[in-house]
């Protein structure tokens, strides 16, 4: 089987951006409205701390995706670099299919268990740390109803990583556009119903039970490889599982280091603001932080559409077009940041101070923010290229970075006073020495190429696009 990224897979792509965009826009002002400043803060500790949790998860999300490309694009043998070019043949060895997806069970199964004692423990002592002495209602209860959900998901995560390894991105996509849906209405109707943070984290735990049931719907359409995983007569044993947890965790824990220095770039900010600005302020921080973070999800939505392809594309040795996906993504993502930030600055922050009157916002500190990760999403984005080699060579690089982030967000902030910003450009500064720029350099080194080759290749091919759709009219 050849996977190949349909017009079907990018559209679903941004349907499920746009809605997860629009579920942050469409509870922002409820939260803002029927929260107080001090459970708005504490809602996005929550929401810090259970990204957190999720890293438990500890990269073997993506890599269990790609090594299931590799077997469904005919793979008969992984390796721990990726798959054996040699054993690449025509059709799928669906026995080594069930095995890689059984394996992937059980790594969740154990994530998520270990995941709800560390929330259970250390997360509700932080919990408990933050709140101290703020006026907050239905606060343990809104945070046991929050810790059932973050287990939840993570032990239903393997549903939605199949999904990817099949190759399909509109599959995936519809199932998290429908579980966000479902977390508008359930959070909506229960804050105003005066629920409160138990409302809205009855809605977060209402995104995870549908989410795994509608994978589990989308998985049940590919019947051509449901029944061909069906004819698989063999049951996995243990000693093939232990094998491709072997081969597969090569790369998940280094996937996996580098996914909590991201972790620790970005949405940890939130955590960190807590400490320093008290929880009225982080909430308001958050608010820009999540702002900001839409913006680049947003334009991420169009090169992350094509991960598998860039990952068959490799596996089947297609340089051409491996350079051709990247040239196309990276433009389309700048053009895509600047035209949602614009957004957010002429359309969005104007509305904040209407929404909950007395509400402080900071034009520049959105700005500096939105800079900042912009330029970290685009090293990011050339790292999942990267990996889609089987390679994680910015693991030090991530790690470096987050550990000096992490003391000059602390150094400026807490000890100089400079508030959020302060955490802003003390994380800008770890990035820019070094990530910033190696990795989009390292990617097309491998490719032959350049980054101002990779821009103005990406420019002409979006250009010709344009000039068709134009002319077709």
């Amino acid at each position: 089987m050849t996977i190949k990224t349909r017009r079907l897979d990018i559209t679903w792509n941004y349907i499920g951006t746009v809605v997860s965009m629009a579920s942050g826009f469409v509870l922002l002002p409820l939260l803002m409205r029927f929260l107080t400043s001090e459970e708005l803060g504490l809602w996005y500790v929550y929401v810090a701390v259970a990204n957190l949790a999720m890293l438990f998860e500890f990269g073997f999300n993506p890599t269990f995706a790609r090594n299931i490309v590799y077997v469904v694009s005919g793979a008969r043998r992984l390796t721990p670099t990726g798959c054996d070019p040699s054993s690449v043949r025509k059709g799928v060895d669906w026995h080594l299919l069930n095995v890689v997806i059984r394996a992937s069970k059980a790594v969740y199964a154990l994530i998520s268990a270990a995941a709800l004692l560390l929330l259970a423990t250390a997360g509700s002592w932080y919990v408990s740390l933050v709140t101290a002495g703020e006026n907050v209602s239905g606060g343990w209860l809104s945070w046991a109803i929050f810790c059932t959900s973050v287990f939840l998901n993570l032990y239903f995560l393997y549903s939605v990583t199949v999904l990817r390894g099949y190759g399909d991105v509109a599959g995936e996509n519809r199932a998290k556009t429908f579980a966000k849906l479902i977390q508008i209405l359930v959070s909506g109707v229960m804050l105003l119903a005066g629920a409160g943070l138990v409302g809205a984290s009855l809605g977060y735990l209402a995104n995870a039970v549908s989410m795994r049931l509608l994978a589990l719907a989308e998985m049940r359409r590919h019947a051509d490889i449901e029944a061909g995983r069906a004819s698989d007569a063999s049951a996995a044993t243990l000693g093939e599982v232990r094998e491709v947890l072997g081969t597969v965790g090569h790369v998940a824990w280094r996937d996996g280091v580098v996914q909590l220095a991201c972790y620790a770039s970005t949405q940890a900010m939130s955590i960190m603001s807590s400490l320093f600005l008290g929880l009225a302020e982080t909430g308001t921080y958050s608010v820009l932080l999540q702002l900001a973070t839409a913006v680049y999800n947003f334009a991420s939505a169009y090169p992350k559409s094509f991960y598998p392809s860039m990952q068959a594309a490799f596996a089947e040795g297609d340089s051409a077009r491996q350079r051709r996906i990247v040239s196309t993504g990276v433009v389309a993502y700048w053009g895509l940041f600047v035209f949602g930030a614009a957004g957010v600055l002429i359309v969005i922050l104007p509305l904040l101070p209407i929404i909950k009157p007395g509400v402080a916002v900071d034009y520049g500190l959105f700005l500096g923010l939105a800079v900042y990760l912009g330029l970290w999403n685009q090293h990011s984005i050339f790292c999942n290229y990267i990996i889609s080699m089987n390679e994680v060579p910015y693991m030090v690089g991530y790690l470096v970075a987050a550990v000096l982030g992490a003391g000059l967000a602390a150094a400026l902030c807490g000890v100089l006073g400079m508030g959020a910003w302060g955490i802003v450009l003390g994380q800008a500064l770890s990035q820019v020495v070094y990530n910033n720029w190696r990795w989009p350099s390292y990617l097309c080194r491998r490719l032959g190429t350049t980054y101002p080759t990779i821009m103005s290749q990406g420019a002409r091919i979006w250009a010709g696009k344009i000039r068709g759709v134009l002319l077709s009219r």
